[in-house]
């Protein structure tokens, strides 16, 4: 059965395209594994998965000859992906496009159906930002909720370094989602202005796979995945 990952977040910056790539590294030896690019506004996931090379990675635009959103390209596009080799699906869906995927939800077709009827399992994957982002993080989260009406698992990523001088807010996202049944996880802790963290994001910006940071940086990254990607590192 095909397993399909929506990243989501409809409020920028707060760390959706890391989320991706940490996704991608610690499924960078899993064959069966394809990321897509659907942030039609940035392409960033494009640029910083590289490493996994274009075999399994691709870029598919939602958008119309008129820069309209469609939202049944995304149907069609996951329709011709039932043939394909792989088992394990990420999309990365941009600020515009994670916007309008509620709508597609409650409005364009039962989506539960649909992924069934494609033999298909769907997970949904929202980053939560902290500080200034957090109230429309939330609201976003919220809402997609809401559209998905408990038939689907939502995974809720906390990003580390926008909660730094945040702790309440982080604590209270934890609690919320143990009440909701949503499950919690944590990533990318990674100081940008200690050296190591300086390192690892920018070998992220240029799409580096994990043999190609120094030793300290690979190693420190390496203890990001053991911490917070263990369910991936299995895939391996």
């Amino acid at each position: 059965m095909k397993e399909l990952n929506f990243i989501l977040q409809a409020k920028g910056g707060v760390g959706k395209s890391l989320l991706t790539y940490l996704l991608g590294i610690a499924n960078q030896n899993c064959e069966k594994s394809l990321f897509v690019d659907l942030d039609s506004s940035t392409g960033t996931s494009s640029r910083q998965l590289k490493f996994l090379g274009e075999s399994r990675t691709e870029a598919v635009s939602l958008l119309n000859e008129k820069e309209v959103l469609v939202r049944d390209n995304l149907v069609s596009y996951i329709e011709s992906l039932v043939d394909a080799r792989f088992e394990l699906i990420y999309f990365d869906l941009g600020a515009p496009e994670s916007e309008q995927f509620p709508a597609l939800l409650e409005l364009d077709l039962p989506f539960k159906q649909f992924v069934d009827e494609l033999d298909c399992k769907a997970n949904f994957h929202v980053v939560i930002g902290g500080g200034g982002a957090y109230i429309p993080s939330i609201d976003y989260l919220q809402k997609l909720v809401i559209a998905l009406r408990g038939e689907f698992e939502v995974t809720v990523w906390q990003s580390i370094t926008t909660f730094k001088n945040f702790s309440t807010l982080s604590e209270e996202l934890k609690r919320n989602c143990e009440v909701l049944g949503l499950r919690f996880r944590t990533f990318g802790d990674f100081d940008p202005g200690s050296n190591l963290g300086s390192q690892i994001l920018d070998g992220v910006r240029k799409g580096y796979g994990i043999n190609e940071y120094q030793t300290g940086a690979r190693i420190r990254l390496k203890k990001e995945l053991n911490d917070n990607f263990k369910d991936e590192l299995t895939n391996n």
